[in-house]
């Protein structure tokens, strides 16, 4: 389906009045698609939910930490209404705009986030394959944060059409919820997608700089094998503990994401064996290895004893569930977190004994750039991503 300026314009509106408004809102356009959907709540706030039991039957957006807090929780926003872009009203926008409900909504401020130093970082993992050979775990994912001044023109909703553009293989979604903030992203992992009575998933992991060569030229090091190898047996030990016993897997096969090149491997099965436990694999799934480590507690513990900063929704999960008879749930990857004259990029890498700590740190810089290399385009660039 193709979009005229008008349209566009109409989806520019939507967003820059709920952005304005402090109205709870979510944009995406999925994967291979060119619809953009906006889903808006406005008579209400966003459900923060106690458990994802119950989500199967709800229509609307989940937003999930990486780890549950008190300050972060799990919020579940059900549309008022769905606009698609070729069908967003002005006389809807007009009424929104004079919605004043949530002005007084405090928004969230930076909270003293400071960019992780290359220092801190290096030691991390280097503790990290201290703690590994002493036994304590398999895996870790450390991860990093940059604190940069948004460009004095900037506009979110340009910056949300020009990843729509650049990255036509992401999950690209701009979203704005109480207690959550503004986030967007363009990220390449699925953690659970249910399509045409089909589920699917992914283990994904490895990383290297793409060079323009051939996608199935790219060779891997014994470490990125590993790695890959890690996530994969995981995913299918989660699979055959929720016994799911018709799965296909199809991998590993290089994976373009962005400027980035990874190892994936591809799981299926019929919906049927799901039986309304979309919770259950959600929580059984979160965190993979590819975001968190393995074992899962061990890893998470030691993540959150070393890293400095609040991962906040970064390598959290979100998507819409059951819009247009689809469930679209994917890792908060690639993203930055906006606040009214800064942005937030957050990246990691995942760590294993055969890690090299400055190769890592070189290799979080190279996830940074999905975001930045946008940020710093002057004109909607050209391109292909995840």
């Amino acid at each position: 389906m193709a979009f005229n300026k008008s349209s566009y314009l109409s989806l520019n509106n939507l967003q820059t009045v709920c952005l304005k408004q402090n109205i709870p809102f979510a944009s995406y356009r999925l994967p291979l698609d060119v619809e953009i959907i906006t889903l808006v709540q406005h008579h209400s706030l966003p459900e923060k939910l106690d458990s994802l039991l119950n989500v199967d039957n709800e229509v609307g957006f989940v937003v999930s930490p990486f780890n549950e807090t008190s300050e972060h929780g799990t919020y579940f926003l059900k549309p008022d209404c769905v606009c698609f872009s070729n069908e967003i009203e002005d006389t809807y926008i007009q009424k929104l705009s004079e919605n004043n409900r949530f002005l007084s909504l405090e928004k969230l401020s930076e909270k003293e986030i400071q960019t992780t130093a290359s220092e801190e970082y290096i030691n991390n993992v280097n503790a990290a394959k201290m703690a590994m050979t002493e036994g304590k775990f398999h895996k870790v994912v450390l991860s990093k944060v940059r604190l940069e001044n948004l460009p004095e023109d900037f506009k979110p909703e340009a910056f949300f059409l020009k990843l729509c553009s650049t990255y036509p293989h992401a999950f690209v979604y701009l979203i704005q919820l109480p207690g959550v903030g503004c986030w967007m992203g363009a990220t390449p992992e699925p953690l659970l997608v249910i399509e045409n009575e089909q589920v699917k998933t992914v283990s994904l992991a490895g990383t290297q700089i793409a060079t323009n060569q051939p996608i199935e030229s790219y060779q891997w090091s014994s470490k990125e094998i590993e790695e890959q190898g890690i996530v994969t047996n995981f995913v299918e030990q989660t699979l055959k503990s929720l016994d799911i016993k018709h799965c296909s897997k199809v991998g590993p096969t290089n994976y373009q994401a962005a400027n980035l090149i990874h190892l994936k491997t591809a799981f299926e099965f019929p919906q049927a064996e799901l039986k309304n436990r979309l919770g259950d694999f959600l929580k059984a799934l979160h965190p993979t290895p590819s975001v968190g480590g393995l074992p899962k507690a061990e890893a998470r513990e030691f993540i959150l004893a070393n890293e400095k900063h609040d991962r906040s929704y970064y390598t959290g999960f979100l998507g819409p569930v059951n819009i247009e008879n689809k469930t679209n749930i994917f890792v908060n990857l690639r993203c930055l977190q906006l606040f009214d004259k800064q942005f937030v990029l957050y990246s990691g890498a995942g760590i294993t004994t055969s890690s090299v700590a400055e190769n890592e740190w070189t290799e979080t810089d190279n996830k940074m750039l999905t975001m930045m290399n946008v940020m710093m385009t002057p004109k909607s660039p050209k391109g292909d991503l995840i």
